[in-house]
């Protein structure tokens, strides 16, 4: 059977698009029998696409047992780009012990999209670093951050300027200028963490 269609990928898939989408909002229960029924799969693989999405921040174990879609409330959406920012810094500077002023190529740049083009930016970045518990940790916080990032449109009109320059500078300038950059696009975010968690409580977008 095509992996696409294997149970465990269709509920981890199902599941994390209805996190991301608001149908699962911070705080809800996610009931396995429920879960599996409207998936027509047994409970088995809902159950283990819900561990994977334990460890990856979306889910947490409930008091009582089961699961809950975690909150992202103003502190967590802050911490987040926090830390976010912090595994890019840690990356970079690693690239620069190992390769010095050559860089690993960026992705090709998709102007449609600018936050997902910054994304994949930063995420090539850090797995170019070749450190496995950077890359894991990494991928953890910028999965949580899916959700706010689908709403950071609402509150900024210059999202396609800020990815193209992002791009331009990491081809083009010094370390110290493209660091200054990341440090802007995640301060921003930071100070704003307030307003998009407010978003994604309203469920807008």
């Amino acid at each position: 059977m095509a992996r696409n269609r294997d149970p465990f990928t269709q509920a981890l898939s199902s599941l994390r698009e209805r996190i991301y989408s608001g149908a699962l909002p911070g705080g809800s229960p996610v009931i396995v029998q429920d879960e599996a029924e409207r998936l027509h799969l047994s409970t088995t693989p809902v159950r283990e696409a819900l561990a994977r999405l334990s460890g990856e921040g979306l889910v947490e174990r409930a008091t009582l047992g089961g699961y809950v879609t975690a909150r992202l409330d103003a502190p967590a959406a802050r911490d987040r780009y926090a830390m976010h920012a912090q595994y890019v810094r840690i990356a970079i500077e690693l690239n620069g012990r190992a390769l010095g002023s050559l860089r690993p190529p960026p992705p090709r740049f998709e102007a449609e999209d600018p936050t997902a083009a910054a994304t994949r930016l930063f995420s090539s970045i850090v797995c170019s670093a070749g450190n496995q518990v950077l890359w894991s940790a990494y991928q953890k916080v910028d999965g949580q951050l899916d959700l706010v990032r689908r709403l950071e449109a609402h509150l900024f009109d210059d999202l396609s300027a800020e990815a193209t320059a992002l791009y331009k500078v990491y081809a083009e300038e010094t370390d110290p200028a493209f660091l200054d950059l990341v440090a802007r696009y995640h301060d921003r975010r930071i100070a704003a963490s307030g307003a998009l968690a407010a978003l994604v409580h309203a469920g807008a977008g």
